[in-house]
């Protein structure tokens, strides 16, 4: 079967996300240099795409991957941070949670090819996969409380335990791939290099496609609801605190000294 490009979806023509399918496995690229940040572009493309995929019988199983240095950080903060001034700081993160739930109640099998870094909301990707394949010294990490936000701890627990999640929630500090996979089992493999990540994505694929897509479908199903991860109730529980912590001057300092790289002087207010 010939690779089919898909260039635009529902009329909208995608800019920073993109699809191939070839031999029923689809690639989605993440694609917004410099760093993949998650704006409202790249959220809106993963929603359409999710979608496009759920309706087409001919994929059977979704790559996710960057074509550039890095999968992805994120949320993009300067948006974020207009959303603070707007007073609207929750539908930036409401939106990014529905791609991240799309992406785990996608109804074929995810596999994450992940490289360099993939923080923050980012790394709502992974965790929500089904298999995730990251290159050696990956650096995974969650620093919303940093810039004072309530967010990633939902996401963060499904591929560690409780209190190395809280940890690394509460300080922002990062993982690499090796100790994530060796200690926590919270990737599926580990590579060497960026040249064998593809590789091994597509090898994975092609065994899960060896088994059809009927039983992939139904099994997926099956085990989201048997995995009880309550992700749409865990996302609005770190919208709303989210919107209880954006009452406070300390939140709007966070995001300014990150945007302004100084250090945030919070004064408990």
């Amino acid at each position: 079967m010939s690779e089919k490009k898909i260039e635009a979806v529902n009329g909208h023509t995608l800019q920073k996300v993109f699809l191939s399918v070839e031999d029923h496995i689809a690639v989605m690229t993440l694609h917004n240099p410099p760093v993949n940040a998650a704006d409202g572009v790249v959220q809106e493309e993963i929603l359409l795409l999710c979608d496009y995929i759920n309706h087409e019988d001919d994929i059977w199983v979704c790559i996710m991957h960057s074509d550039i240095k890095t999968f992805c950080v994120g949320v993009d903060i300067k948006r974020f941070y207009q959303s603070i001034l707007d007073k609207d700081v929750t539908n930036t993160q409401e939106v990014y949670y529905d791609g991240a739930q799309a992406l785990y109640e996608l109804r074929v099998p995810l596999i994450c090819a992940v490289h360099g870094h993939c923080l923050g909301g980012g790394v709502c990707y992974p965790a929500g996969a089904d298999i995730s394949i990251a290159v050696k010294g990956t650096l995974f990490g969650a620093p919303e409380a940093k810039l004072s936000v309530v967010g990633g701890s939902a996401h963060l627990a499904r591929i560690l335990p409780p209190q190395i999640q809280r940890d690394m929630s509460y300080c922002g500090t990062f993982i690499t791939a090796e100790e994530l996979h060796d200690k926590y089992g919270g990737v599926t493999m580990v590579v060497d290099t960026l040249e064998e990540l593809m590789p091994a994505a597509m090898d994975k694929a092609r065994e899960l496609c060896r088994r059809g897509p009927l039983v992939l479908r139904y099994l997926k199903a099956c085990m989201n609801e048997q995995e009880d991860f309550q992700i749409h109730r865990k996302d609005e529980l770190e919208v709303t605190y989210t919107r209880y912590m954006a009452r406070h001057a300390d939140f709007k300092e966070g995001v300014s000294a990150f945007l302004e790289k100084r250090e945030p002087q919070y004064t408990g207010q």
